[in-house]
Protein backbone atom coordinates (compact mmCIF):
# COMPACT_ATOMS: atom_id res chain seq x y z
CA UNK A 1 0.00 0.00 0.00
CA UNK A 2 1.38 3.39 -0.99
CA UNK A 3 1.97 5.81 1.88
CA UNK A 4 0.82 9.39 1.37
CA UNK A 5 3.45 11.58 3.06
CA UNK A 6 1.02 14.47 3.56
CA UNK A 7 -1.07 12.24 5.84
CA UNK A 8 1.81 11.30 8.17
CA UNK A 9 1.16 12.36 11.77
CA UNK A 10 3.77 14.14 13.91
CA UNK A 11 2.98 15.55 17.37
CA UNK A 12 4.47 19.03 16.84
CA UNK A 13 2.98 21.38 14.27
CA UNK A 14 5.90 23.86 14.36
CA UNK A 15 8.44 21.34 13.03
CA UNK A 16 9.18 21.24 9.30
CA UNK A 17 8.55 17.69 8.05
CA UNK A 18 10.17 16.63 4.77
CA UNK A 19 9.77 13.37 2.87
CA UNK A 20 13.09 12.89 1.03
CA UNK A 21 15.00 10.11 -0.72
CA UNK A 22 18.09 10.47 1.50
CA UNK A 23 17.81 12.20 4.88
CA UNK A 24 20.74 14.36 5.94
CA UNK A 25 23.84 12.75 7.37
CA UNK A 26 25.67 13.98 10.45
CA UNK A 27 29.20 15.21 9.87
CA UNK A 28 30.51 14.92 13.43
CA UNK A 29 28.49 12.43 15.48
CA UNK A 30 29.38 11.91 19.14
CA UNK A 31 27.56 8.55 19.19
CA UNK A 32 27.54 6.39 16.06
CA UNK A 33 26.85 2.77 15.23
CA UNK A 34 25.30 0.84 12.34
CA UNK A 35 21.81 2.28 12.90
CA UNK A 36 22.05 5.56 14.82
CA UNK A 37 24.16 8.73 14.91
CA UNK A 38 23.75 11.62 17.38
CA UNK A 39 25.46 14.85 18.33
CA UNK A 40 24.29 17.81 20.42
CA UNK A 41 22.03 19.20 17.71
CA UNK A 42 21.37 16.39 15.21
CA UNK A 43 19.99 12.86 15.17
CA UNK A 44 19.93 10.22 12.43
CA UNK A 45 18.47 6.72 12.54
CA UNK A 46 18.00 3.84 10.12
CA UNK A 47 15.29 1.25 10.77
CA UNK A 48 15.23 -1.95 8.75
CA UNK A 49 12.18 -2.28 6.48
CA UNK A 50 10.83 1.08 7.68
CA UNK A 51 13.04 3.96 6.56
CA UNK A 52 15.71 6.48 7.52
CA UNK A 53 15.14 9.49 9.76
CA UNK A 54 16.88 12.78 10.54
CA UNK A 55 16.07 15.38 13.21
CA UNK A 56 17.98 18.63 13.40
CA UNK A 57 18.16 21.64 15.73
CA UNK A 58 14.70 21.05 17.15
CA UNK A 59 12.94 22.26 14.03
CA UNK A 60 13.50 19.92 11.07
CA UNK A 61 12.57 16.28 10.47
CA UNK A 62 13.40 14.37 7.30
CA UNK A 63 12.44 10.79 6.54
CA UNK A 64 12.61 8.28 3.71
CA UNK A 65 10.21 5.36 3.27
CA UNK A 66 11.30 1.75 2.71
CA UNK A 67 9.08 -0.14 0.21
CA UNK A 68 8.06 -2.60 2.95
CA UNK A 69 7.05 0.11 5.42
CA UNK A 70 3.49 0.74 6.56
CA UNK A 71 2.16 4.12 7.59
CA UNK A 72 1.72 2.99 11.19
CA UNK A 73 5.26 1.56 11.48
CA UNK A 74 6.66 4.79 10.02
CA UNK A 75 4.70 6.86 12.52
CA UNK A 76 5.86 4.59 15.35
CA UNK A 77 9.43 5.85 14.92
CA UNK A 78 8.52 9.42 13.97
CA UNK A 79 6.35 9.78 17.07
CA UNK A 80 8.80 7.91 19.29
CA UNK A 81 12.56 8.12 18.74
CA UNK A 82 12.47 11.10 16.36
CA UNK A 83 9.98 13.03 18.52
CA UNK A 84 12.22 12.35 21.52
CA UNK A 85 15.25 13.69 19.65
CA UNK A 86 13.42 16.91 18.73
CA UNK A 87 12.35 17.41 22.36
CA UNK A 88 15.90 16.90 23.62
CA UNK A 89 17.21 19.34 21.00
CA UNK A 90 14.69 21.89 22.30
CA UNK A 91 15.76 21.19 25.91
CA UNK A 92 12.23 19.98 26.70
CA UNK A 93 12.31 17.21 29.30
CA UNK A 94 10.49 14.09 27.98
CA UNK A 95 9.48 11.40 30.46
CA UNK A 96 8.58 7.86 29.38
CA UNK A 97 5.02 7.90 30.66
CA UNK A 98 1.35 8.50 29.84
CA UNK A 99 -0.75 11.23 31.40
CA UNK A 100 -4.31 12.45 31.93
CA UNK A 101 -6.39 14.79 34.10
CA UNK A 102 -8.38 13.11 36.87
CA UNK A 103 -10.39 15.09 39.45
CA UNK A 104 -8.71 18.26 38.14
CA UNK A 105 -5.24 16.86 38.88
CA UNK A 106 -2.55 16.07 36.35
CA UNK A 107 -1.49 12.42 36.70
CA UNK A 108 1.43 10.71 34.96
CA UNK A 109 1.85 6.92 34.85
CA UNK A 110 5.37 5.54 34.46
CA UNK A 111 6.76 2.03 34.55
CA UNK A 112 8.48 -0.69 32.59
CA UNK A 113 7.17 -1.97 29.28
CA UNK A 114 4.04 -4.03 29.91
CA UNK A 115 3.23 -2.31 33.20
CA UNK A 116 -0.01 -0.95 31.77
CA UNK A 117 0.64 2.77 31.28
CA UNK A 118 -1.34 3.07 28.04
CA UNK A 119 -4.14 0.66 28.98
CA UNK A 120 -4.71 2.35 32.33
CA UNK A 121 -4.65 5.80 30.73
CA UNK A 122 -7.25 4.57 28.25
CA UNK A 123 -9.39 3.14 31.05
CA UNK A 124 -9.37 6.46 32.90
CA UNK A 125 -10.18 8.43 29.75
CA UNK A 126 -13.04 6.10 28.79
CA UNK A 127 -14.43 6.82 32.26
CA UNK A 128 -14.35 10.60 32.18
CA UNK A 129 -10.70 11.61 32.61
CA UNK A 130 -9.17 14.01 30.08
CA UNK A 131 -6.43 12.57 27.88
CA UNK A 132 -3.07 14.35 27.70
CA UNK A 133 -0.28 12.08 26.44
CA UNK A 134 0.67 8.48 25.69
CA UNK A 135 4.13 6.97 26.11
CA UNK A 136 6.03 10.30 25.89
CA UNK A 137 5.16 13.13 28.30
CA UNK A 138 6.97 16.43 27.59
CA UNK A 139 7.30 19.07 30.31
CA UNK A 140 7.47 22.83 30.50
CA UNK A 141 8.54 24.47 33.78
CA UNK A 142 6.99 27.72 34.96
CA UNK A 143 8.17 29.26 38.23
CA UNK A 144 10.09 26.00 38.72
CA UNK A 145 6.88 23.94 38.62
CA UNK A 146 6.18 21.14 36.08
CA UNK A 147 3.47 21.44 33.45
CA UNK A 148 2.54 18.64 31.03
CA UNK A 149 2.55 19.58 27.34
CA UNK A 150 -0.30 17.58 25.71
CA UNK A 151 0.84 16.31 22.31
CA UNK A 152 -0.91 12.99 21.60
CA UNK A 153 -4.06 11.92 19.78
CA UNK A 154 -3.81 8.14 20.25
CA UNK A 155 -2.62 5.36 22.52
CA UNK A 156 -0.88 2.09 21.66
CA UNK A 157 -2.81 -0.95 22.89
CA UNK A 158 -2.33 -4.70 22.64
CA UNK A 159 -5.24 -6.73 21.30
CA UNK A 160 -6.00 -8.26 24.72
CA UNK A 161 -6.41 -4.75 26.18
CA UNK A 162 -8.76 -3.82 23.35
CA UNK A 163 -10.78 -6.92 24.20
CA UNK A 164 -11.09 -5.81 27.82
CA UNK A 165 -12.45 -2.48 26.55
CA UNK A 166 -14.86 -4.29 24.16
CA UNK A 167 -13.19 -2.47 21.27
CA UNK A 168 -12.80 -4.10 17.85
CA UNK A 169 -9.34 -4.14 16.34
CA UNK A 170 -10.72 -4.58 12.82
CA UNK A 171 -11.00 -0.84 12.14
CA UNK A 172 -7.71 0.15 13.83
CA UNK A 173 -4.20 0.64 12.45
CA UNK A 174 -1.86 -2.19 13.34
CA UNK A 175 1.40 -0.64 14.51
CA UNK A 176 3.72 -3.32 13.14
CA UNK A 177 2.78 -6.32 10.99
CA UNK A 178 4.43 -8.76 13.38
CA UNK A 179 2.72 -7.51 16.57
CA UNK A 180 -0.86 -7.59 17.82
CA UNK A 181 -0.62 -3.96 18.90
CA UNK A 182 -2.81 -1.17 17.53
CA UNK A 183 -3.26 2.61 17.53
CA UNK A 184 -6.43 3.50 19.42
CA UNK A 185 -7.57 7.11 18.85
CA UNK A 186 -8.57 9.16 21.87
CA UNK A 187 -10.18 12.56 21.47
CA UNK A 188 -8.05 15.34 22.87
CA UNK A 189 -9.57 18.78 23.29
CA UNK A 190 -6.77 20.32 25.33
CA UNK A 191 -3.69 21.83 23.71
CA UNK A 192 -2.52 24.11 26.51
CA UNK A 193 -0.17 22.90 29.24
CA UNK A 194 -1.53 21.44 32.49
CA UNK A 195 0.18 21.19 35.91
CA UNK A 196 1.44 17.83 37.10
CA UNK A 197 0.28 16.81 40.57
CA UNK A 198 0.92 13.09 40.96
CA UNK A 199 3.35 10.56 39.48
CA UNK A 200 2.49 6.87 39.68
CA UNK A 201 5.35 4.44 39.03
CA UNK A 202 3.91 1.01 38.23
CA UNK A 203 5.88 -2.13 38.99
CA UNK A 204 4.71 -5.66 38.27
CA UNK A 205 4.52 -8.52 40.73
CA UNK A 206 3.38 -12.11 40.26
CA UNK A 207 0.17 -12.11 42.30
CA UNK A 208 -1.72 -10.69 45.27
CA UNK A 209 -3.34 -7.27 45.70
CA UNK A 210 -2.29 -3.82 44.56
CA UNK A 211 0.19 -2.21 46.94
CA UNK A 212 0.62 1.58 47.13
CA UNK A 213 3.92 2.79 48.54
CA UNK A 214 4.96 6.44 49.01
CA UNK A 215 8.45 7.26 47.77
CA UNK A 216 11.13 9.39 49.41
CA UNK A 217 12.37 12.35 47.38
CA UNK A 218 15.77 10.74 46.80
CA UNK A 219 14.20 7.49 45.55
CA UNK A 220 11.70 9.45 43.44
CA UNK A 221 14.57 11.42 41.90
CA UNK A 222 16.46 8.24 40.94
CA UNK A 223 13.31 6.60 39.55
CA UNK A 224 12.31 9.61 37.43
CA UNK A 225 15.85 10.07 36.12
CA UNK A 226 15.65 6.53 34.76
CA UNK A 227 12.32 7.40 33.11
CA UNK A 228 13.82 10.14 30.89
CA UNK A 229 12.69 9.20 27.39
CA UNK A 230 15.57 7.92 25.26
CA UNK A 231 17.98 8.52 28.12
CA UNK A 232 20.90 7.14 26.12
CA UNK A 233 20.69 10.12 23.74
CA UNK A 234 22.11 12.28 26.54
CA UNK A 235 25.53 10.65 26.16
CA UNK A 236 25.79 12.84 23.05
CA UNK A 237 24.17 15.85 24.76
CA UNK A 238 26.16 16.49 27.95
CA UNK A 239 24.87 20.07 28.20
CA UNK A 240 21.39 18.69 28.92
CA UNK A 241 22.25 16.50 31.90
CA UNK A 242 22.46 19.22 34.57
CA UNK A 243 19.46 21.00 33.05
CA UNK A 244 17.30 17.88 33.36
CA UNK A 245 18.55 17.04 36.87
CA UNK A 246 17.24 20.39 38.11
CA UNK A 247 13.89 19.80 36.40
CA UNK A 248 13.49 16.30 37.85
CA UNK A 249 14.22 17.76 41.28
CA UNK A 250 11.42 20.26 40.62
CA UNK A 251 8.98 17.41 39.90
CA UNK A 252 10.00 15.65 43.13
CA UNK A 253 9.60 18.85 45.14
CA UNK A 254 6.20 19.79 43.72
CA UNK A 255 4.42 16.48 43.14
CA UNK A 256 3.45 13.34 44.99
CA UNK A 257 5.25 10.25 43.76
CA UNK A 258 3.88 6.78 44.52
CA UNK A 259 5.02 3.29 43.58
CA UNK A 260 2.22 0.85 42.79
CA UNK A 261 2.97 -2.87 42.86
CA UNK A 262 0.50 -4.34 40.38
CA UNK A 263 -0.21 -8.08 40.06
CA UNK A 264 0.28 -9.28 36.50
CA UNK A 265 -3.13 -10.94 36.23
CA UNK A 266 -5.33 -8.07 37.44
CA UNK A 267 -7.90 -6.85 34.92
CA UNK A 268 -7.58 -3.30 33.66
CA UNK A 269 -10.98 -2.27 35.03
CA UNK A 270 -10.10 -3.47 38.53
CA UNK A 271 -6.71 -1.80 38.42
CA UNK A 272 -8.27 1.44 37.25
CA UNK A 273 -10.90 1.32 40.01
CA UNK A 274 -8.25 0.76 42.69
CA UNK A 275 -6.07 3.55 41.35
CA UNK A 276 -9.07 5.84 41.03
CA UNK A 277 -9.92 5.30 44.70
CA UNK A 278 -6.32 6.01 45.66
CA UNK A 279 -6.19 9.26 43.67
CA UNK A 280 -9.57 10.51 44.93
Amino acid sequence: MQIEPENIYFPLDDVEIQHVDNPKRIANPIIENSWIAINEHEFRMQVENVGEFYAGHGKLVQYSIHPAATRSSLELYLNGSVFGAILHQRKILPIHGSSFIFNEKGVMLCGESGAGKSSLTTAFCLNGAEFLTDDVTPFEFIDNKPFIIPRSDRVKLWSDSLGQFSQSKDVLQKIRPEDEKYYFPIKQSRRERYPLHHVIIIKLKESGENEFKPVTKSDAFAALHNEIYRLHYLSAMPFLKQHYLMQIASICNNCEVTIVLRPKNIEISNMQANLSDFLS
